[in-house]
């Protein structure tokens, strides 16, 4: 789409951009053919849309895939998405809040659906841990988002978060491409990236939800060392958390941004031998 055919569209259906909520559609359908191609979508495949706002990412998901189940908040862009459902029996169209949709009750279960999406910007974090540790989860993502957020979740250590922690935890993640925030109407402030997200068949721990915990703690206090935020957040001596670093080849003053998943897991394993 044009920028003339959006406004043509926002003005017809009498909608403002929500620019809370990072809502910007997207121009450019190179990025869409893109998107389509990253997340190898084939005839037998179901996938999930978060936002679709005009639908330019719907159609080509609908002409490629043998399910698409839109899930749109805003209640005038519905208004456009039942006028393109009428051209794609494989098309269903929800009006709701992905944040409390009941995703079985929409078809999706387990992991047996794909997860394809230019993400409203406001949610877009929450979207990437939600659909990577708990179920259901999709097999692939394939989302549009900052690129400084894609960058974080893509991160190693040294500029790790609790964001790339989480979602390396239980996925593979790659950077597609970069996209230019002149392809969105209206233009953003800031650049996007294709960000691609593979979930393992299992987690890089064997207690994940345990592993998470011990990572909260760890940056709980992002200015402190490791060793200081385990001694608060889990009432250790001073000494003790040093020494547990030290045995499994960390430093004692280590930060936690220089820590990875198999890092991580070490220290949540050594610290269950002392407990």
């Amino acid at each position: 789409m044009k920028s003339s055919e959006i406004q043509f569209l926002l003005k017809q259906y009498r909608i403002s951009p929500r620019y809370a909520q990072g809502q910007n559609f997207l121009l450019d359908e190179t990025v869409v053919h893109d998107a389509v191609a990253a997340a190898e979508i084939t005839a037998e495949d179901t996938v999930l849309e978060i936002g679709p706002g005009f639908g330019v990412l719907t159609t080509a998901l609908a002409e490629a895939a043998a399910r698409v189940i839109a899930v749109e908040q805003d209640r005038e862009i519905m208004k456009a998405l039942h006028a393109l459902q009428k051209h794609y029996a494989n098309l269903t169209v929800v009006n709701e809040d992905i944040r409390t949709a009941n995703l079985s009750a929409l078809g999706l279960h387990d992991r047996n659906y794909k997860l394809v999406s230019n993400l409203p910007y406001s949610i877009s974090s929450w979207v990437l841990r939600q659909f990577t540790e708990y179920p259901p989860t999709p097999t692939v993502m394939v989302v549009m988002l900052q690129q400084e957020v894609a960058e974080r979740v893509v991160a190693t250590p040294g500029d790790m978060s609790i964001l790339a922690n989480a979602v390396q935890l239980y996925a593979d993640a790659e950077i597609i491409r970069t996209v230019s925030k002149q392809n969105f109407y209206p233009i953003p402030t800031v650049e996007s990236a294709l960000l691609k997200i593979t979930q393992r068949a299992k987690p890089r721990s064997a207690e994940p939800e345990a592993l998470m915990s011990l990572i909260k703690i760890g940056f709980s206090s992002k200015r402190k060392q490791l060793h200081n935020n385990l001694q608060s957040g889990l009432q250790l001596r001073s000494a003790e958390a040093r020494a547990v670093l030290e045995d499994i080849g960390l430093g004692a003053n280590i930060r936690s941004q220089e820590l990875g998943i198999a890092d991580w897991e070490a220290l949540r394993i050594a610290l269950n031998r002392k407990v």
